[in-house]
């Protein structure tokens, strides 16, 4: 009756504070997936791993400005953002998660991520003094490279 219903995805737009102010977190896509999955399931169990574990997936790290974006499916979005402010540790770094914005659309997200990383660079560029160093800091913190 229904035929092939689309489930709908959340895109949730995460911030990684350090407890200790570093200038990279050396993660990347897989090691930030894995350890939210293993999150999941300490939280929720096997039953929330396989709520969110089908459409579940990092699309962007930038480790500069430490900003991620994680996409799950709607009905797994509750089980994701709910563990978030629990974690404590991500890889071997002590650091906690701060949600910045949660959409149903990639295009949406990448707009508000595009408008807080300049508001990033517009308290930053006053640190850097030659303009090659601005230049490179600009082209590392706006890069938004998804096609993974």
């Amino acid at each position: 009756m229904f035929g092939n219903i689309s489930e709908g995805r959340r895109y949730i737009a995460v911030q990684i504070v350090p407890y200790t102010p570093t200038q990279t977190l050396r993660l990347n896509d897989h090691s930030l997936a894995k350890c939210l999955l293993q999150n999941v399931e300490k939280y929720y169990g096997v039953y929330g791993l396989g709520i969110i574990e089908h459409g579940f997936r990092v699309k962007y790290c930038n480790e500069r400005t430490k900003i991620a974006i994680i996409r799950c499916l709607h009905r797994g979005q509750r089980f994701v953002s709910s563990m978030l402010p629990l974690i404590t540790l991500i890889g071997d770094v002590r650091a906690k998660f701060r949600t910045l914005y949660i959409g149903a659309t990639i295009i949406q997200c990448n707009k508000f991520i595009i408008k807080h990383q300049k508001q990033f660079l517009d308290r930053v560029m006053g640190q850097v003094e030659s303009a090659k160093e601005r230049q490179d800091l600009f082209k590392r913190v706006m890069e938004l490279d998804m096609d993974r």
